[in-house]
């Protein structure tokens, strides 16, 4: 059996903190990221196609989104792949809810409520496998739905499709607890696969079973980085599972982080350093043909231009900039970790409480002076943590490595 393994659509999200121009963009590269899942899915002459819930983002579904959904899958019934569809949180079943009001395909099963429904998978007249799937009935769904599933019967290879948190699973603090599962009991549920959906980040929950989260199909903010798509999968017990991950979304969202600012003194050579390390980047991992970026720039470090980063139009010009420069759909700065570029030893002999500072951080670096745990007093359980022995060098280089952020704390601008 093998199946395109899908979650998270989320198509008609608003991204109301976007430009209108940058909304429109997003939205329309979901849809395009589906359609992409179904040229996949055809090329591939997959079996199935399996959506683990959250394929629109709400109670409001534009007739757009409702037109464009049974067109597009109708195009994978139509060639005889059975598409199977769970709902979640965000588009729970129920007969008023989103999913009831569409005049879905044939060839499509819908999902939507939590007592499990089982969906044999056939093939030129046999069948080849079963799904089994359960949907959230409301917006809270607060039971382990994945306890109501029955032990397959083993004949032919068996998948489990739920929209669940799966306690313990990488990224479950970034989403509500909504149908949480616990691992041991879909490991010893006897599926040969889980397709998950709910949190957005893609990973193997378990490899024996398999148990996955596809991710989201499309990127939705700037924590959600680096590519998006789906899972194809073939399923041919007792043999492994073959689970191959393709990127389909046509957007990206990426976070640039740079530091080693000392020399970067004009706008030039901040955005020459810039783009000098989005293209090494790139080099690594180019994306998919066409592919559009939204990057979030972090700063760090002493830097000349500290004070024009600190002025949100100087940071606004730097953005529109490295749109221009590197054809990005959208590029935001964040430097609240620039600061000037300082010389301890230029202000060592200061006589105030800077300059004492200085020379006791000095003194305390030094191999041959005092012993910086005991002239800051620092008391055993304050050490607690620290390999046994003489905490000592461990001080004097962290002392040497704070000295920087010392000296921004300490000094006025105009001292700067």
């Amino acid at each position: 059996m093998r199946f395109l393994h899908l979650a998270d659509l989320h198509l008609d999200t608003s991204f109301a903190t976007r430009s209108a121009s940058v909304r429109e963009r997003l939205r329309e590269a979901t849809r395009r990221a589906l359609e992409a899942a179904v040229q996949l899915a055809l090329r591939e002459e997959v079996d199935a196609v399996l959506i683990a819930g959250d394929l629109f983002d709400g109670e409001r579904l534009s007739f757009y989104t409702e037109r464009y959904l049974t067109r597009t899958l109708g195009q994978l019934t139509s060639q005889g792949i059975h598409v199977v569809y769970v709902t979640g949180n965000h588009d729970p079943g129920g007969p008023s809810g989103p999913a009831a009001r569409i005049g879905w395909p044939e060839g499509m099963t819908l999902i939507s409520e939590p007592e499990p429904r089982q969906v044999p998978i056939h093939r030129d007249g046999g069948l080849v496998g079963r799904v089994t799937g359960a949907g959230h009935g409301s917006s809270r769904e607060s039971d382990d739905l994945s306890a109501r599933f029955p032990h397959p019967q083993g004949h032919v290879p068996e998948v489990a499709l739920l929209h669940t948190q799966v306690v313990g699973a990488r990224g479950e603090g970034d989403h509500d607890r909504y149908a949480p599962s616990e691992l041991s009991r879909l490991r010893a549920s006897g599926f040969d696969y889980w397709a998950l959906g709910h949190i957005h980040v893609r990973q193997a929950v378990s490899t024996d079973p398999a148990i996955h989260y596809s991710g989201n199909l499309q990127g939705r903010h700037p924590g959600e980085r680096g590519p998006r798509g789906g899972l194809l999968v073939e399923l041919a017990p007792p043999a492994a599972p073959r689970v191959e991950f393709v990127e389909l979304a046509p957007i990206r969202w990426e976070t640039l982080e740079l530091d080693g600012l000392e020399t970067a003194s004009t706008l030039t050579a901040l955005t020459d350093r810039v783009r000098s390390a989005w293209e090494e980047e790139r080099r690594a991992d180019p994306g998919l043909p066409g592919a559009q970026w939204l990057l979030r720039v972090v700063l760090r470090g002493p830097c000349p231009l500290h004070r024009e980063l600190a002025t949100a139009d100087d940071r606004a010009h730097l953005a529109r900039e490295l749109e221009a420069s590197l054809d990005l759909l959208e590029a935001e700065i964040r430097a609240e970790g620039v600061r000037p570029p300082l010389d301890p030893a230029s202000h060592s002999e200061r006589v105030d409480v800077l300059g004492e500072a200085l020379r006791l951080v000095a003194a305390l670096q030094d191999p041959d002076g005092p012993s910086p745990s005991a002239a800051l007093e620092l008391t055993p359980d304050e050490l607690a943590g620290l390999d046994d022995g003489d905490p000592d060098p461990y001080l004097r280089e962290l002392l040497r490595g704070e000295l920087p952020t010392l000296l921004s704390a300490l000094l006025t601008t105009d001292d700067a």
